[in-house]
């Protein structure tokens, strides 16, 4: 049985992330002054309030969500053991997102319930924990800002501010996008230059174009990178200038998008008399 374990994300502070996998730990009754507790159960169930508290027993695919100060326990329920992400937010981080997705100044928000298994909520939060394992960072940042904004959405109490489907910022948006692909990019960054909300901003941007923002810039990455090859430049320098991590980043990306490795590309278009690529 593994132990549960903690992570950090350095460039997004203000969040804790505790992980176990088929764990039989119990939890004694406590509380987090200052942490929100928003989890995803995998496997089992938990009862969130100790023995007894059927109504408060998170099972396999829904989410606990837990306020500062909230009283609860921890154990597995069932077969004795389960798996979850929980991921602890710190009241800054929290309340800075309630006012991103209403645009107004908010007090912090308190969670209406305990158990969620909203398809909205539940399906972001799993997107959110497979997002953890991706080299890119704006990936991440969009999965947790898209997931809090759910979350704040459907039991938080914030509304949503008012969509504006605005063609010409989704177009600025792309262009922004598109430029610099060496350089990191986050969405509070790109959605104050677009004068929206970071909420917003994704769900407006993958609305009109069918991909959210991380995706698009990584398809234009892949495409620079396709024109770095034609052009001859040494595969040890593609990385590096189309904004990839390190070359078996490229790599693995450019193979998912293309079916091949930039090598093997390359080699096909040094044995091609010519090409309109």
């Amino acid at each position: 049985m593994d132990a549960p374990s903690f992570e950090f994300i350095a460039s997004m502070p203000g969040i804790e992330i505790c992980r176990a996998s088929f764990s039989t730990h119990v939890f004694p009754r406590h509380f987090h002054d200052d942490l929100y507790s928003v989890g995803l159960m995998h496997r089992g169930a938990c009862q969130c309030l100790g023995p007894g508290r059927d109504d408060a027993t998170v099972r396999q695919g829904q989410a606990c969500l837990i306020n500062p100060g909230q009283v609860h326990a921890g154990g597995p329920a069932r077969d004795g053991v389960f798996s979850y992400t929980m991921f602890y937010l710190g009241l800054d981080l929290v309340r800075s997102l309630a006012e991103d997705v209403s645009r107004r100044s908010q007090a912090a928000p308190e969670f209406t319930a305990l158990i969620s298994d909203r398809p909205d909520v539940c399906e972001s939060l799993q997107q959110l924990v497979t997002s953890l394992g991706s080299e890119d960072d704006l990936q991440t940042e969009s999965a947790l800002v898209r997931t809090l904004g759910n979350v704040l959405r459907a039991h938080g109490g914030v509304p949503r501010d008012s969509d504006v489907h605005d063609r010409t910022f989704v177009r600025r948006a792309r262009e922004l996008l598109a430029a610099d692909l060496d350089r990191k990019v986050t969405i509070r960054d790109m959605a104050s230059a677009l004068g929206v909300s970071q909420y917003h901003f994704l769900r407006a941007f993958k609305r009109q174009t069918g991909v959210p923002p991380h995706v698009f810039r990584t398809q234009r990455r892949v495409e620079l990178a396709r024109s770095l090859v034609r052009r001859g430049t040494p595969l040890s320098e593609v990385a590096q200038l189309a904004g990839f991590a390190d070359q078996p980043h490229l790599t693995n990306t450019f193979k998912f998008y293309t079916g091949v490795t930039p090598g093997h590309y390359a080699a096909r278009i040094a044995h091609t008399p010519s090409t309109s690529l």
